[in-house]
């Protein structure tokens, strides 16, 4: 039995696939074959992926960029962090918003904070974020040339 919850919604001209849980090697992603148009892909409660479950992702999402215009949103750190290894993770998708641990050096509050990834790339880094609690400015919790890697070599394939 697989870990992961798919959710698929028509919206507005568009299909929304929500994703959610543990993408490895029982996962099945056949409900998504069949799909075609606009995809926008929701990873926001994707919690991680091993190797086996990267090689079935990958190869549904080059079947479908074959027929479908895709985007992914509110795309969580183990995302991102995939997308900077593998090349074509997202095949040719567009990341659309992502989410950045941000840490506060002061009061030591950590939060999971949705970036618009067009706003970064104008920015050529993050937007400033601060602190809901001490209103200082915080910091990624990673290196951030290393995390917005996506954004500047992007890898995807042609």
């Amino acid at each position: 039995m697989s870990g992961i919850d798919i959710k698929i919604q028509q919206q507005a001209g568009r299909t929304q696939v929500t994703i959610s849980g543990v993408v490895d090697e029982s996962v099945d992603l056949a409900s998504l074959k069949g799909l075609t148009g606009h995809l926008e892909f929701n990873l926001k409660d994707v919690r991680r992926f091993n190797s086996a479950g990267v090689r079935v992702w990958i190869d549904v999402l080059r079947e479908l960029d074959e027929k479908c215009q895709l985007s992914f949103v509110e795309c969580p750190a183990t995302v991102i962090d995939q997308l900077n290894m593998i090349n074509g993770f997202l095949a040719s998708g567009a990341v659309r918003s992502f989410y950045g641990v941000m840490i506060c050096e002061h009061c030591d509050t950590e939060v999971d904070h949705l970036f618009d990834t067009k706003e970064c790339r104008e920015l050529d880094r993050l937007e400033p974020v601060n602190c809901d609690k001490c209103k200082r400015k915080m910091d990624l919790d990673a290196d951030e040339d290393q995390y917005l890697l996506f954004m500047r070599e992007p890898t995807r394939i042609h």
